[in-house]
């Protein structure tokens, strides 16, 4: 199998017999979202779901070393790019048609006795992430228990629309994850602006590590400038529809100083992630 393919260690490419095996002996399903939306000139569209399905794969990792068995479910990417929508390529789908497909996706689980999932969201837009919960909201309904985490890189856009929900998530529905000593090393060992947050190191590195043969001349990202706003010109460009006036190439930060080790944030935050699910399921937060 190709080493990029979305579907790997995902139930697709599991039987059925052995999806109802996991279910029978009790797995958690991890359930990674992301979009097919501009990373720059040098990443691919599918940067943000093939960096969830990727720390799926090392939170599964590390759940198994803690005997507690979990299964990926196929990588949900049809969701909203209001921020990125006016760059060739980003899809953007309307909240109307995300809410209830992803709910369905949840409850379809449920049914195949995946009761408990856990959401790992790899999409900062706002209008997706208030998508998101409207779907919880709507499989929580119909006897799902699903638990959105929040960590990682795109924690702050994930708590904001928690905090600014009409119809707030069950405190029960929500995990925040505490960061270990060793993953705040490793982000302040990368830069430290809270605006390097799009197709920048972090995302430039995840790609260049696991997926190299997606890069796109890789040569020429040294020669990407840094381009750091203000917060302030940021959200309005994320609000406001002006992300291509903000950034003509799409990127926020700086891709040029990207390796293949600093990716290691990812492995830290999957474990701290483990971590905060096994605690969860023992009942310990």
């Amino acid at each position: 199998m190709s080493g990029y393919s979305i579907f790997a260690d995902t139930i697709v490419d599991m039987t059925w017999p052995e999806v109802a095996d996991a279910a029978e002996k009790g797995a958690v399903m991890l359930v990674p979202l992301g979009v097919i939306e501009q990373h720059g000139p040098h990443l691919p569209l599918g940067t943000d779901i093939y960096a969830a399905g990727k720390i799926c794969s090392l939170i599964k990792s590390e759940l198994g070393k803690q005997g507690i068995l979990s299964v990926i479910a196929p990588p949900y990417y049809f969701g909203l790019n209001t921020s990125t929508g006016m760059f060739p390529g980003s899809i953007n789908v309307r909240s109307e048609s995300v809410v209830p497909l992803l709910s369905d996706l949840l409850v379809n689980y449920r049914r195949h006795g995946f009761k408990r999932q856990f959401i790992l969201n790899h999409h900062g837009d706002p209008d997706h992430n208030n998508a998101i919960i409207e779907a919880m909201l709507s499989a929580i309904e119909q006897d799902v228990e699903p638990v959105l985490l929040i960590g990682g890189l795109v924690a702050f856009a994930i708590e904001r629309a928690v905090g600014n929900a009409s119809t707030p998530l069950p405190p029960e529905a929500v995990l925040r994850v505490q960061e270990s000593d060793q993953t705040r090393r490793a982000r302040e060992a990368l830069n430290r602006s809270i605006l390097h947050i799009h197709a920048e190191e972090r995302e430039t590195s995840l790609i260049m590590r696991w997926f190299p043969e997606l890069l796109k001349e890789p040569e020429k990202i040294l020669e990407l400038k840094p381009l750091i706003p203000t917060m302030e010109a940021f959200v309005e460009a994320e609000t406001g529809g002006k992300w291509k006036e903000l950034s003509p190439l799409g990127y926020v930060g700086d891709p040029s100083v990207a390796t293949p080790e600093n990716a290691e944030i990812y492995i830290h935050e999957a474990r701290d992630m483990a971590l905060a699910i096994a605690n969860f399921l023992k009942g310990t937060l």
